[in-house]
């Protein structure tokens, strides 16, 4: 079994908890009526860093990931067929993480078909886990695409000269007028957190040769979480939407 770095498996964890903090707010705003605006204040920035420690973890873990399996690899024929054999490896990861994003699409759309979810935050991960081993060579430089990509995607709809009535073009930060949906990470800027991620898992893991180390046992219960944290995405809200309705008694009307 491979050894993990406690702390980005921490971190990892403390992003799932301002995850739930969030939604428990969101949902008590929309649906109990609590006054208070999550898309609004210190709500929406909880949401945002939310999003962003995930995205720049996806980016670091991808990069220690990819280290590892070429690390192995010392013939210029084997280092070949592990450059292939580990972009193959990470375009099906991608596709089973967008997988999962296209089911909440399809959850959400008969759940309100006017907000349901087109482009979120699982499609953003699915996508930018099939793109990462194209920019893994460009090491640290990727600070650069990132800011790049970040500035334009800030600015996407000010530089459109066009109208686009068309949600193909959802991706790249340019939605049809009057979008509107429960959740939205295009990859204009968010890759660029992501890109920004695997600059700094370089920088801090793999230039220096890090090594996991040994830890506690109350870390190793705290960073469980954060080990599986796609299987607690996906059920979290479900489990919340019935615990604060049976708290509400609003669940049988």
């Amino acid at each position: 079994m491979k050894s993990r770095f406690i702390e980005i498996d921490l971190l990892r964890t403390l992003a799932i908890v301002m995850m739930i903090v969030y939604h428990i707010g969101y949902d008590l705003a929309f649906f109990h009526n609590f006054d208070l605006d999550p898309l609004a204040g210190g709500w929406k920035l909880l949401a945002l860093s939310t999003a962003t420690l995930f995205l720049l973890l996806v980016g670091i873990s991808f990069v220690i990931s990819w280290d590892r399996t070429h690390s192995r690899t010392r013939l210029p024929t084997e280092a070949r067929r592990a450059k292939v054999g580990t972009r193959y490896k990470y375009f099906k990861r991608g596709l089973t993480i967008l997988a999962f994003g296209l089911l909440i699409t399809i959850v959400t759309y008969f759940w309100d078909r006017e907000t349901y979810i087109r482009f979120g935050i699982l499609h953003m991960i699915g996508v930018s886990v099939i793109l990462l081993p194209f920019f893994r060579k460009l090491r640290e430089w990727n600070i650069a695409i990132a800011a790049l990509i970040i500035i334009l995607g800030m600015n996407i709809r000010n530089f459109s000269l066009f109208t686009f009535h068309s949600s193909l073009f959802l991706p790249f930060g340019i939605p049809p007028p009057n979008f509107t949906t429960l959740d939205y990470y295009p990859l204009l800027p968010w890759f660029g957190i992501v890109l920004t991620g695997l600059a700094l898992g370089d920088l801090f893991y793999i230039r220096p040769k890090r090594i996991p180390k040994p830890t506690n046992r109350i870390l190793t219960f705290l960073s469980f979480p954060g080990k599986h944290a796609l299987v607690i995405y996906l059920v979290h809200q479900p489990i919340l939407l019935l615990l604060l309705g049976i708290w509400f008694n609003t669940i049988i009307q």
